[in-house]
C-alpha cells in the first residue's frame, strides 16, 4: 500500500538510479550487478531540526556523502571519498555540521592495520576537514598516510564516546595519542579541531564510557594478556572491577542510567539467554530486570541518537526485532509495525522533537525501502528502494530449519530454496557464517539471494559457537575450531542429502571469514561429501593467524580461543592440511584485508598449486575484510558464479 506512494524527495531528483532488471520475469534474469550494488541510502540521518538528511550514496561503486534539504533535492551536496579511503559512518553533530569517519589500509610498526580518521563538513558541502589534531611523538614509524608534519597521527581516531547536545559544537573522543596502549579522552570542537584533554590514560584501558552527565566514568581494555575494567566511584576514586563478583558472573556494562553508579548491563539471565538489567557497579546488585526474551539473546541496547540515552533493546528471533521501554519510541514503533504488518520495521533516525522520522521496512525477500514519516503532516512517503531492481516476487523466502548433529544436539539454521524449484535433488551450497561469534538470520543478504537466483539451495547453519541462542550454545563452540563447530556444518550438509533436498553429486561449501575457514576445512576433512569449496577472506593458516593476532592489543588473550584439546594449531589449519584436499577450491582474497592478511590466501593457493591440486585464486585490490564496495562484490559474484557452474552446475 505505502510502496506505491513514491515521491521525488531523493530518488529521481537526486542522482542517476541504476536501472536493473526492468524486464526480468524470472530470478535467473536478475543481473549479477543488481546483487552487487550497494544500498542507495546507507547510514541515513536526519538533522536534529529535521530539515536536512545526510547519507551514503554509491557512485561508481563507492559510497559518497550526500547532504540535502529533505524536500529540496536540488540543494544537495555530494562529497566523494578522498583517495583510497572509504567512508565508515556519519552523524549530525548539530544542525549545521556532519561528522564522518573514514577508514583505510596501512602498515604501522611493520603490522598491517586499519586506520580511521574523523572529519566534519558543513551541510552546504564546504569546510570539509579532519578534526583530530595529531600527536607529536619523536617516532615517525608508520605509513605515509599515518604521518603528518607534526609526527605520527593516532591510528584509531573515530571513537566518539559522547555527542554533547548541550554543547553542540563539541564531542568527546577517545584515542591513544601517544601510542602507549592507554587511551585518552579529548573534547573536540567539530568546527575548528581545537580540543582540550578531559582525561589521561590509565594502564590497560583502551575504551571509555561516560555517564548520563557525560562524565568519564568507566574504562576497559587489555593489559598484556589480561582484560581490565575500572570505574570512578562517588568519592572520586578509580576502582578496579576486573575481579569483582559481577564481572566474574558475566555482566558487562553498556550504558549508564541517570544514577552514576547504576548501569545497563548485558549478562546471563535465568533463561540462559543474554538479558539486559540495571546493575549497581559498586556491588553488582541487580536493581531492575529490563528485558529477557527467554528464547533469544539480546543483541544491543538502542540509544537515542541525540541524547545518548538508552531507549530500548534489539534482539533477533528469526528476524531483527526492537522492544522500546521509552514510551514514545514504543508508540512510534508499534504504529509503524501496524502500517507494515509482516515486515521488519526499524526506526532509523529521528529529529530532536521526534516529529520527523526515517523508517526502514524490509524482509527476507526485500532488501528494504526507506520512508520519510512526517507526523505533523500525517504522511509517510517513500524516499527510495535501497536496492532497485531486486524485485521481492523474484527473490527466495528464507525459511527457519533445524537438524540434529551426530551427537543429537539441535542445530538451528536457515534454508533458502530457489523460486519455482521442485525442492528436491538440487545443486546446493552450505554457507557457514563468519565470526564465529555471530549468527545468521532470516534477513535479506545479497550473497544468499544471488546464489538462490542461480538455482542453488542454500543452507546457513548456526553451528555451536554461534551467538543469539544463549550462553550454552555459544560456549559449546569454544575452542572447537575444526572440531564440533566443523562437525555441525558437515552434519547440516548430510541432513540436506538425507532429506532429499541436495543432490549428493552437486554439493559445495562456501564461506566468508570464519566461514571461509570452515569451507576450507570442509575440503580437508570431508572431500568425499563436497564437490568443491570456496573461501572468501577466509582464515587458512591458523598458526600464522595466531602469530599475527598476538601483535595487537588484547591479541594474547583472544588467541586462546583457537586452542583445541588434543590438537595442535597445525592440525586445525587448512594450509598445513592441504595435502588432504582432493576437490577444486576457489580462494578470493582482498589485498587490503587487515583482519585476514593477504598472505593467507596467497600462501594457500601456492601450496595447493605446489601439491598439484585444483585451485582458482582471485584477488581484490580494494575491498577490506567485508568487501564494502560494488567492484569487490562484483568480483565475488562473478568468480563464484563461474566456479559453481563449472563444478556443480545449476
Amino acid at each position: 500500500m505505502y510502496r506505491s506512494k513514491i515521491v521525488a524527495l531523493v530518488v529521481g531528483a537526486l542522482l542517476a538510479v541504476p536501472a536493473f532488471a526492468d524486464g526480468a520475469k524470472t530470478p535467473s534474469e536478475l543481473p549479477l550487478e543488481a546483487f552487487a550494488q550497494l544500498p542507495l541510502m546507507q547510514n541515513a540521518k536526519l538533522s536534529p531540526d529535521g530539515s536536512h538528511i545526510a547519507f551514503f550514496y554509491p557512485i561508481k561503486g563507492r559510497n559518497h556523502i550526500v547532504i540535502q534539504p529533505v524536500f529540496n533535492p536540488d540543494g544537495r551536496k555530494v562529497v566523494p571519498p578522498p583517495g583510497e579511503l572509504e567512508f565508515n559512518w556519519l552523524n549530525w553533530a548539530n544542525n549545521e555540521r556532519v561528522v564522518f569517519s573514514l577508514e583505510f589500509f596501512a602498515e604501522r610498526f611493520e603490522t598491517e592495520v586499519t586506520e580511521t580518521r574523523l572529519g566534519s563538513i558543513k551541510r552546504d558541502g564546504t569546510d570539509s576537514k579532519f578534526i583530530i589534531k595529531p600527536a607529536n611523538p619523536k617516532s615517525t614509524t608508520g605509513s605515509k598516510l599515518s604521518r603528518t608534519g607534526q609526527g605520527v597521527a593516532p591510528q584509531l581516531q573515530d571513537n566518539v564516546i559522547a555527542w554533547l547536545p548541550d554543547e553542540p559544537d563539541h564531542i568527546l573522543v577517545s584515542l591513544d595519542e601517544d601510542f602507549d596502549g592507554k587511551s585518552e579522552v579529548r573534547k573536540v570542537n567539530v568546527n575548528n579541531s581545537d580540543y582540550s584533554n578531559v582525561r589521561g590514560g590509565i594502564q590497560g584501558v583502551q575504551w571509555w564510557m561516560v555517564d548520563a552527565d557525560n562524565v568519564v566514568r568507566l574504562g576497559w581494555g587489555y593489559y598484556r594478556s589480561e582484560f581490565t575494567v575500572r570505574f570512578l566511584n562517588n568519592e572520586g576514586d578509580w576502582k578496579s572491577a576486573t575481579r569483582s563478583d559481577w564481572w566474574d558472573r558475566g555482566w558487562r556494562p553498556i550504558r549508564f542510567t541517570e544514577d552514576p553508579m547504576v548501569v545497563y548491563a548485558f549478562g546471563p539471565g535465568d533463561s540462559g539467554r543474554k538479558v539486559v538489567v540495571k546493575m549497581n557497579i559498586t556491588d553488582g546488585s541487580i536493581v531492575e530486570n529490563v528485558f529477557d526474551n527467554g528464547d533469544y539473546d539480546i543483541d544491543s541496547v538502542k540509544i537515542d541518537g541525540l541524547s545518548g540515552r538508552p531507549v530500548g533493546v534489539s534482539y533477533t528471533t528469526h528476524q531483527g526485532r526492537t522492544k522500546y521501554f521509552d514510551k514514545e519510541y514504543d508508540r512510534l514503533q508499534r504504529t509503524a509495525e501496524k502500517a507494515f504488518a509482516g515486515m521488519v520495521v526499524k526506526l532509523v533516525s529521528l529529529s530532536a522533537d521526534r516529529k520527523q522520522l526515517l523508517v526502514k521496512v524490509s524482509s527476507d525477500t526485500d532488501p528494504g525501502v526507506l520512508y520519510y514519516w512526517d507526523r505533523a503532516a500525517k504522511s509517510m512517503d517513500v524516499l527510495t528502494e535501497l536496492m532497485p531492481g531486486l524485485k521481492p516476487e523474484l527473490l527466495s523466502p528464507v525459511k527457519p530449519v533445524s537438524y540434529s548433529a551426530r551427537d543429537g544436539y539441535d542445530i538451528p539454521g536457515y534454508l533458502t530454496l530457489p523460486v519455482g524449484s521442485a525442492d528436491k535433488n538440487l545443486p546446493t551450497i552450505v554457507l557457514p557464517h563468519g565470526g564465529p561469534a555471530a549468527r545468521d538470520d532470516q534477513s535479506f543478504w545479497f550473497l544468499t539471494q544471488f546464489l538462490a537466483s542461480r538455482g542453488y539451495a542454500v543452507l546457513q547453519p548456526n553451528f555451536r559457537g554461534s551467538t543469539g541462542y544463549g550462553y550454552s550454545h555459544r560456549d559449546a563452540g569454544r575452542n572447537e575450531w575444526g572440531g564440533l563447530m566443523q562437525d555441525d556444518v558437515t552434519d547440516g550438509a548430510k541432513w540436506l542429502v538425507e532429506s532429499g533436498i541436495a543432490d549428493p553429486e552437486r554439493l559445495c561449501i562456501v564461506g566468508w571469514s570464519y566461514g571461509g575457514y570452515a569451507a576450507a576445512m570442509g575440503a580437508v576433512k570431508t572431500p568425499d561429501l563436497f564437490q568443491c569449496a570456496a573461501s572468501i577472506n577466509g582464515v587458512l593458516d591458523v598458526p600464522r593467524m595466531v602469530n599475527d593476532d598476538r601483535k595487537y592489543i588484547g591479541g594474547k588473550a583472544w588467541v586462546k580461543d583457537w586452542e583445541r584439546e588434543g590438537a595442535s594449531l597445525s592440525d586445525i589449519s587448512p594450509y598445513h592440511q592441504a595435502g588432504r584436499i582432493t576437490i577444486p577450491m576457489l580462494i578470493i582474497q582482498a589485498k587490503d584485508d587487515t583482519r585476514v592478511h593477504e598472505e593467507q590466501g596467497e600462501r594457500m593457493a601456492k601450496q595447493l598449486g605446489k601439491l598439484k591440486k585444483q585451485v582458482d585464486y582471485v584477488t581484490v585490490d580494494l575491498g577490506g575484510h567485508s568487501m564494502t564496495n560494488t567492484p569487490a562484490r562484483k568480483v565475488i559474484l562473478e568468480s563464484l558464479d563461474k566456479f559453481l557452474s563449472d563444478n556443480i552446475g545449476n
